[in-house]
């Protein structure tokens, strides 16, 4: 809270990442971009720079929020096959 409280830019920015993070883990795609489309314009230009990327791929974002499903159980079998290659290697 000290450090927050010494510069207002990384207050507002702080504030900014923590609403979206709770949208996120609520998994409320609606609520995640409304918050993004109503940001404080006194953000830092990296912080503008994650919200256009979050833009940019929101179709797939959403998705991801709406729908319960992962390929995480796939790149896991994918890293163990190259795991296994690469100790045959040697």
């Amino acid at each position: 809270d000290y450090l927050l409280s010494i510069d207002e830019h990384l207050r507002t920015s702080y504030d900014v990442y923590q609403n979206l993070l709770d949208a996120f883990d609520a998994k409320d795609y609606k609520d995640f971009y409304e918050r993004i489309d109503h940001l404080p314009t006194m953000l830092d230009p990296a912080f503008k720079k994650a919200i256009l990327y979050l833009n940019k791929h929101k179709q797939a974002i959403i998705n991801a929020l709406k729908y319960p499903y992962s390929n995480g159980k796939l790149e896991g079998n994918n890293n163990l096959i190259k795991v296994i290659k690469r100790v045959a290697f040697g």
